[in-house]
C-alpha cells in the first residue's frame, strides 16, 4: 500500500468521517507505531505501520460497500438504541460495521444509504455540498393556495429560516425537494402552517433513487451513482450557523 495521510486511512477504514478523524488526531487520540501523533500531515502505510484510534487498531477494508436501503417505518436510524427500539442494524446483521448516512426518524420511511466510506458519509451529510433530497409527503389539514409559495420563499422556524427547494402536488399528497438537513425539518415546515404530516417517504438522495425497493430491501449503489456523488461540487461558503455537520432527520 502507498503511504497516505492518516486521517484518510482512518476514514477509508470506516471508523469515522475524515473530519472526525482530523479532530481525533488533534485531540491526541491517534497513535502511530505506539507514538501519539497530532500532526494532520502525518502519513502511514498499514502494510508496515500500526495505526490506532483510542486503542483500536485501524485495519484496511477489503471492500467499501455502500447500499441503498428502504428503511421501514417503526425503526430508528442508529446503531444502538438505549430505549430498546428496533434499529436499522437489524437489517444489516451480516455487516455491523456499516454506518447510516444521515437519518430518517422513527415514523418516516424510504431511502437511507448505509456505507463503510467515511468520506462519502461526510460529503452526503455536510451542508456545504447541498445534496438535494426528495420526499413523498401526505398531510392532513386545511391546505391554502398560498402555502406552496410560502414554503419555497421561507418560513421562520425556531432554529432559523427554512425553505423548500420545490413543492408540487396537493391538497393532501405532495412531492417535496429540500437541501436542508435539520431535525424533523419537513414535518416542522408543514406544522408551521398548521398542517400535520401523516406519512413521509424519502425517494431520492442526490443521484441515488429508491428504485423500486420494498421496505427492508437493499441494493448496492452503482458506479455511476458513486461517480455522480464524487463529481458534485460544493455550494457557496457556509453561513456560520451551517458550519457544523448536520444530519437529515425529516
Amino acid at each position: 500500500m502507498a503511504r497516505e495521510r492518516i486521517q484518510k486511512i482512518i476514514a477509508a477504514a470506516g471508523l469515522m468521517s475524515r473530519r472526525k478523524a482530523e479532530e481525533a488526531i488533534l485531540l491526541g487520540q491517534v497513535r502511530l507505531n505506539g507514538v501519539v501523533v497530532t500532526e494532520l500531515g502525518t502519513q502511514a502505510d498499514l502494510a508496515v505501520d500500526r495505526l490506532e484510534v483510542n486503542g483500536t487498531r485501524v485495519s484496511p477494508k477489503t471492500s467499501r460497500m455502500t447500499y441503498a436501503f428502504y428503511k421501514p417505518r417503526g425503526c430508528v436510524t442508529t446503531k444502538n438504541d438505549d430505549r430498546g427500539r428496533r434499529t436499522v442494524m437489524e437489517y444489516f446483521k451480516d455487516d455491523l460495521s456499516l454506518n447510516p448516512v444521515g437519518r430518517l426518524d422513527f415514523e418516516s420511511e424510504g431511502l437511507l444509504l448505509m456505507t463503510h466510506d467515511g468520506d462519502l458519509l461526510l460529503k452526503l451529510t455536510h451542508p456545504r455540498y447541498g445534496f438535494q433530497k426528495k420526499y413523498e409527503v401526505k398531510i392532513v389539514g386545511q391546505w391554502k393556495p398560498g402555502f406552496a409559495a410560502k414554503l419555497v420563499a421561507g418560513i421562520l422556524l425556531d432554529d432559523g429560516m427554512g425553505r423548500f427547494d420545490e413543492i408540487t402536488g396537493g391538497p393532501e399528497n405532495f412531492t417535496v425537494v429540500v437541501s436542508e438537513g435539520r431535525n424533523r425539518f419537513v414535518r416542522r415546515m408543514f406544522a408551521a402552517l398548521g398542517l400535520e404530516v401523516l406519512t413521509l417517504k424519502r425517494v431520492q438522495m442526490g443521484p441515488v433513487k429508491l428504485d423500486g425497493l420494498k421496505p427492508g430491501e437493499r441494493r448496492e449503489i452503482t458506479e455511476l451513482e458513486l461517480q455522480a456523488i464524487a463529481e458534485h461540487k460544493t455550494n457557496a461558503p457556509l453561513r456560520k450557523s451551517e458550519s457544523q455537520d448536520q444530519e437529515s432527520d425529516e
